[in-house]
């Protein structure tokens, strides 16, 4: 995990001022795209594509947005808090507050990142990890937790 979610790559108190998703995915893909993960607009019509499919807030307050890019060496992870909660139109009908973003290579051949994606989808169903998660100070210890937790 500490090979792909890097320190950069925490955002902590995002403030999406429309508290919707299609501006929260436009504000993801800005952040990310700063960070070299993809083109912002490639970004935002991966995001908005996958969540024509089916909505990636899965409950709980967490969205996990992911998109596949073609040419993208290696997967980019990011985890946003949102300064309020955005409507993402999740499976619980509740907003989301934390968002765990997955940028990965569109080709078969670079999927490594597939076991660090499942682990941490599992981590995201437990309820101590989501709160401690949520409940982390500032985006070091966010990421402190996440680094040590990723194990």
């Amino acid at each position: 995990m500490s090979t792909i979610v890097k320190r950069e790559m925490i955002f902590d108190n995002i403030k999406v001022e429309s508290r919707d998703k299609r501006e929260a995915i436009r504000i993801i893909s800005h952040l990310c795209s700063r960070h070299n993960a993809a083109y912002e607009l490639r970004l935002i019509d991966a995001f908005r594509k996958r969540e024509l499919l089916d909505s990636t807030g899965f409950g709980g307050g967490i969205a996990m947005p992911h998109a596949r890019i073609r040419g993208l060496c290696d997967p980019v992870f990011a985890v946003v808090r949102f300064a309020w909660p955005v409507e993402w139109e999740a499976i619980d009908g509740e907003p989301v507050d934390l968002a765990v973003v997955a940028i990965t290579p569109a080709e078969p051949e670079k999927n490594k990142h597939l076991p660090t994606l499942a682990m941490l989808a599992r981590k995201l169903m437990n309820d101590e990890f989501v709160y401690n998660l949520k409940h982390c100070t500032d985006k070091n210890q966010l990421y402190d937790y996440m680094l040590r937790e990723m194990r």
